[in-house]
């Protein structure tokens, strides 16, 4: 016997042990925990949990988390975790799956809280949008792991012993040092170096949170630290104070022994305090070790646990989930769509996957699928604003503008990041409804979500192709003659309105069409370079990014677009002509139909 298959069999031995252990499974709105530390355990950890995120939603800088509530996986001990753990000092862990966030813990004793809280901040951080540099990362997630229930209120802000011990025995790392450090630096990776760096970060962060020359412009700061702004700059910004001042000010904070602590109220729902609990099935704890086999990358391990389920339980649609997170993990896009088609029809109850399904086949080539995958997320869970939104922008890009309408107006809440694609995309629905009030209220808010250059071009392309048809109703004469000045003036909106149609065209592109025949993808450079026959003369095209191309797919053909030879099909190229034919290139493609 090899050893590797002898390894695959001690883990599976490992698997099959857990499973049989007694699961419970307890259920909020917000949390799914699996334990095998019992009932009662387990209810404290869950009403633990749920009082942090509330926590988090009332009091913090971030006032985003998951649509979708986060699987805690948490042993009886070390013998139990040991198959399952990330590395050999973690006793807890935060890791985002494709369909799901985890936390998963050794056990769940008190003591051991603060680790689980730490991965959770992470977690939180990871939906807010904000980009923290590592000091403030790990700053704000030890001051975090110091929560503590206090009655129906949550204190923050206790002394970590170990850090202040840190701190009192170790050379101090110069502020400029410390808040430069990225994830490969030797303070963050090295375990004699970390220590002290986890201190100063816990201790700074500490003083920009409860300091009261600090404390009102902490958000502020947050968002600066967050958009790239050096330590420095990020101060400046939101302080008004220099980075060796703040230094000035954390020696004499940390020599003042005055360490504010403040509670919070939090606010939880009956559901919230009361989970619904009963046992797990050894299916459910079977596929919940196996998946957490695939997020440990115990790839293997993982499928071998995953086939042995599916012998027992071939009518799950469960298996068929995970084998698709599998295989897209592992790069396989196709087998992914496939295992998740299986699972669509065999009654999936997961509007995540649908989702990422919908996704999926929406940029592959079986778009038609992502229709029904879209309706079932939303059937499955209705409040789904990220699965609303995509399948909006869908039906705009399939020029189903009044479905479009339907969809996005359900939305109930936009947050920044889906802004930016939100409101364009309505407008230029209500634009080709025929609605040019909506459409212009809509065009202004995209014009203020706008983040990129290219996005508000996009805004004052909408805009123009407004008044364009606003001045040409004007001064359109009351009879059918002067054929001249129409065409004149449909021809000026078409291209004010194809301008609007891509997102990418930028304002001083030069834009020309042509329709040829694929022949090759050419992605060994820096941009690819796409060629076509046009008229039986060779084209070539450059594409710098492909996140940057409008993509167009007629109802009888679809395709996935990849690297190398391409069968032959026929393509029409929206490109901004390049001044410089040096690089032997027509220009940089905007949009593609296929």
């Amino acid at each position: 016997m090899s050893s590797r298959f002898a390894a695959i069999l001690v883990t599976l031995s490992s698997v099959t042990l857990s499973a049989s252990e007694q699961w419970v499974k307890l259920t909020t709105p917000n949390f799914e925990l699996y334990t095998t530390a019992g009932e009662k355990k387990g209810r404290e950890a869950i009403l633990y949990f749920e009082q942090v995120r509330s926590f988090f939603l009332e009091a913090s800088a971030s006032k985003r988390a998951s649509e979708f509530p986060v699987r805690i996986v948490a042993f009886r001990g070390e013998k139990q975790y040991q198959p399952y753990r990330l590395n050999e000092f973690a006793i807890a862990y935060f890791t985002r799956g494709r369909n799901r966030d985890y936390i998963v813990m050794q056990d769940i004793s008190g003591e051991h809280y603060p680790v689980a809280i730490h991965e959770y901040t992470h977690l939180i951080l990871a939906h807010s949008g904000l980009k923290p540099p590592p000091w403030l990362n790990e700053g704000m997630a030890e001051l975090y792991s110091t929560l503590t229930p206090v009655g129906k209120k949550t204190a923050i802000g206790d002394i970590i012993p170990g850090r202040a011990r840190t701190l009192r025995t170790t050379q101090w790392i110069p502020l400029e040092v410390l808040t430069s450090a990225d994830h490969k630096s030797p303070l963050y990776n090295e375990r004699d170096r970390a220590g002290m760096f986890y201190a100063e970060s816990w201790l700074l962060t500490h003083m920009l949170f409860f300091s009261p020359g600090y404390r009102p412009n902490f958000p502020k700061f947050l968002e600066a630290a967050g958009s790239g702004k050096s330590m420095d700059d990020a101060c400046q910004t939101a302080f008004g104070k220099r980075l060796p001042q703040v230094q000035a000010d954390l020696h004499q904070y940390a020599g003042s022994g005055n360490f504010l602590r403040a509670v919070f109220d939090v606010k939880l729902e009956k559901s919230a305090e009361d989970p619904d609990v009963s046992e797990a099935t050894p299916f459910e704890s079977g596929i919940v070790l196996a998946d957490l086999l695939a997020l440990t990358h115990r790839k293997d391990e993982a499928l071998s646990a995953y086939q042995q389920l599916a012998k027992s339980y071939a009518d799950k649609p469960d298996v068929e989930e995970s084998l698709g997170y599998l295989a897209w993990q592992a790069g396989d896009k196709d087998a992914a769509r496939g295992h998740f088609a299986r699972a669509l029809a065999a009654g999936t109850k997961n509007a995540r996957m649908c989702f990422d399904y919908a996704m999926l086949a929406r940029s592959g080539d079986a778009v038609k699928e992502s229709l029904p995958a879209f309706q079932k997320a939303l059937e499955l869970k209705p409040d789904y604003a990220e699965a609303r939104v995509q399948f909006g922008l869908m039906l705009v890009n399939t020029r189903n503008y009044p479905e479009a309408i339907v969809q996005l107006n359900q939305v109930k809440k936009i947050d920044p990041e889906q802004a930016q694609w939100y409101f364009p995309a309505l407008a230029f629905a209500y634009l080709q409804t025929g609605d040019k009030e909506k459409a212009r209220e809509y065009a202004e808010a995209a014009r203020k979500w706008a983040k990129t250059p290219q996005q508000l071009d996009h805004a004052d392309a909408l805009l123009r192709s407004l008044e364009s048809r606003s001045t040409t109703a004007r001064s359109a004469p009351p009879s059918e003659k002067s054929p001249t000045i129409r065409r004149v003036e449909r021809s000026e909106f078409t291209v004010m309105e194809e301008a609007a149609a891509n997102p990418f065209v930028a304002q001083d592109d030069k834009m020309k069409r042509v329709q040829g025949v694929a022949q090759r993808l050419d992605c060994s450079g820096k941009a690819a370079r796409f060629h076509v026959l046009v008229d039986q003369a060779p084209m070539i095209f450059l594409i710098p990014d492909p996140g940057r191309v409008l993509i167009k797919h007629s109802d009888e053909f679809k395709h996935d677009f990849t690297c190398g030879v391409q069968k032959p099909y026929k393509v029409s190229v929206d490109y901004a002509i390049l001044p410089d034919a040096a690089s032997g290139a027509a220009g940089i493609v905007r949009g593609l139909e296929f």
